[in-house]
């Protein structure tokens, strides 16, 4: 339902689609892996989900976070792990394209990367030194880092917050990614200990944070010029609606045919069933719709380079988790009249809405406090969230 907010997409969308059935069919694997696998990964590079926001300059699409919404929804019908995995590491690579050009020739020497990260600086200390920086400190989340290329981690020094460039090989893989949702987006730990990074992999947050960077100053794309924050969580909310999708759609299908194990009555003729599935899917289309409005007006924003104010700012990361917390509760709405058969773990639904659970956890989505702050700059206070 609705358009999609990027133009030239409808290619890489179609592809994406056929995939759906294929990742439906790996997602026991998938979970059982704990990591995406490889043939699901050589699927997305094939896409060219990766290259979505690379500039053409460095070979890549030159397509923004819309594009990797509307892709993420698509494989997110399939496979939340996969869809969240291939999200990240796209938009991922719009933050590569900020850093120095110096670090930007290493990434881009051999195609496209794949980059994960450890933004959570909490357990992280940077010192300068001589020609960079020295890391220590243990990150979380590093979602899809099983098969990153390079991985970028946030620590907090005199510079203020400070991510650090870093090949995967110079890091230390923590095995802690044991959950009960999204497990095939092995999210686990990296660590470091007196590690130096070069000046050039360096690069300051502050700037980015105002949508200001080098790629702005070197490539055309309008994404550059919005604030980083306001855009990052574009795979991570796409994927959760296209799981909502997802969900849906098996349930659909189940349903037409399932009887009641007890009543033997078939649960396609239920009332309450019906009711369910006309709410839910209400909620599913106006997320995605309101989804995607935010993001088509960040695009206008941008393109006209129009001043953008806190307001916008704190609205646009409201519309993300009002959309994941409508997602969820859609999934919710069908998981509740889903039967006993829907606990079992390899039943579809019941994948899916440990998915949608784990991934609206994402401090990206925490609509509590994202709302709380939108309201505060309503008030005429300061918003007090991370990443506006």
């Amino acid at each position: 339902m609705g358009a999609t907010t990027a133009p030239g997409l409808e290619p890489m969308l179609e592809g994406a689609r056929a995939l759906v059935p294929t990742l439906r069919e790996r997602r026991r694997r998938t979970d059982e892996l704990r990591h995406v696998p490889p043939e699901s990964v050589a699927a997305v590079r094939e896409l060219g989900v990766l290259a979505i926001p690379v500039p053409p300059e460095r070979g890549g699409l030159g397509l923004g976070p819309d594009a990797i919404l509307d892709v993420a929804i698509e494989l997110g019908r399939g496979c939340g792990s996969t869809a969240w995995c291939a999200g990240n590491w796209a938009i991922h690579n719009l933050l590569a394209a900020m850093f120095p050009v110096e670090a930007q020739d290493e990434l881009f020497a051999d195609g496209t990367p794949v980059i994960s990260t450890g933004f959570s600086p909490m357990r992280a200390t940077t010192t300068p030194a001589d020609g960079g920086a020295v890391i220590t400190g243990q990150w979380d989340f590093a979602s899809g880092v099983d098969h990153a290329d390079w991985v970028v981690v946030m620590a907090i020094g005199e510079r203020g917050p400070l991510a650090h460039l870093v090949p995967k090989a110079e890091l230390e893989i923590v095995d802690t990614w044991h959950t009960g949702g999204l497990r095939g987006t092995g999210s686990k730990d990296v660590a470091a200990r007196d590690l130096f990074v070069p000046e050039h992999r360096l690069l300051p947050m502050a700037a980015p944070s105002e949508g200001q960077s080098v790629g702005r100053e070197l490539y055309g794309s309008p994404w550059f010029r919005l604030p980083l924050g306001s855009v990052f969580g574009c795979g991570v909310v796409g994927s959760i609606l296209g799981m909502a999708r997802g969900a849906h759609e098996v349930f659909v299908e189940a349903t037409a045919e399932k009887v009641g194990g007890l009543s033997g009555v078939q649960v396609g003729v239920r009332p309450d069933v019906h009711q369910r599935i006309g709410e839910s899917a209400a909620d599913i289309d106006a997320a995605v719709v309101f989804v995607r409005a935010s993001y088509a007006e960040m695009r206008a924003v941008a393109e006209e380079e129009r001043p953008y104010t806190m307001d916008d700012r704190v609205r646009w990361r409201r519309d993300a988790a009002w959309g994941a917390r409508s997602a969820l509760r859609a999934v919710n709405l069908l998981f509740e009249v889903g039967g006993a058969h829907s606990l079992w773990l390899e039943d579809q639904l019941h994948q899916f809405q440990r998915d949608v659970t784990a991934a609206t956890h994402h401090y990206g989505m925490a609509w509590s406090q994202l709302f709380t702050g939108y309201g505060r700059v309503a008030l005429g206070l300061e918003p007090e969230v991370a990443m506006v």
